[in-house]
């Protein structure tokens, strides 16, 4: 049976954990900025918790990346560089061209139909989403046609490491899909990996992905220097500092 000191740290590790959630879902949502500094107290008066608890949930954020400690300075949400970018991206790159290899290689061998059916909707609501315009529901339906290939790939621990990199990537490629070429490029990619799935041709998997992967970053550097800019989102005070 726990003791009551264990309980009451139990309940205070539940509640970091939330917060860490609710600090996690603004950043990636681009509510709070890249650069931004993170106000303790402004954060604990909003969410009705004390300073330690908000402390606690930016140390944990700290460990996944998308928060930097700043001795003397504070938490500050993590702004990449152009070298962290292109580090991700091939990390990202490595990754998702052994999980694609890895379904194509389990359609060759025992035919999922759940899975490319999945696969051939994403497509078609993508399509969609770009012919309406809706960018913002083509950036959520391009993270799940990934996530469905990671997870059809059976390797957890690849799964995991992917998905940590991915929630730093939000912190920047939402700007890299925000011109309309671009989507459409994507779009074609995508039809190209899930047609090399579906023929069950590893090979031709691999390098479907790495170069959908590589074009990403050719697309995003591109951005950069052209100027285009991403959807504005809005922009939170609470953790403004004063």
């Amino acid at each position: 049976m726990m003791t009551v000191s264990k309980i009451i740290g139990a309940r205070r590790e539940t509640l970091a954990g939330e917060v860490r959630s609710e600090i996690e879902r603004w950043i990636l949502a681009g509510e709070l900025e890249p650069g931004q500094k993170l106000n303790e107290v402004a954060l604990a008066n909003v969410m009705g918790v004390s300073r330690g608890t908000v402390r606690e949930a930016i140390r944990s954020l700290a460990d996944s990346g998308l928060i930097v400690l700043v001795a003397n300075r504070g938490a500050f949400v993590h702004q990449l560089t152009v070298d962290d970018i292109c580090n991700l991206y091939d990390l990202r790159g490595a990754i998702f061209a052994m999980g694609c290899a890895a379904v194509a290689r389990r359609m060759a061998g025992e035919w999922d139909e759940a899975l490319i059916a999945a696969l051939q909707k994403n497509l078609e609501d993508m399509r969609k989403a770009y012919d309406r315009d809706d960018r913002p529901a083509y950036y959520d339906l391009n993270i799940a046609f990934h996530d469905m290939i990671l997870a059809g790939a059976q390797n957890p621990k690849a799964k995991g490491v992917y998905d940590g990199l991915v929630k730093e990537m939000h912190l920047f490629r939402r700007r890299g899909l925000s011109v309309s070429p671009n989507i459409a490029q994507s779009i074609n990619e995508h039809a190209n990996i899930v047609a090399a799935i579906a023929a069950g041709d590893s090979g031709a998997a691999r390098r479907a992905a790495t170069h959908h992967v590589e074009s990403g970053l050719d697309r995003f550097l591109k951005t950069l220097s052209d100027g285009s800019t991403a959807e504005e989102h809005p922009k939170s005070d609470i953790a403004r500092s004063n």
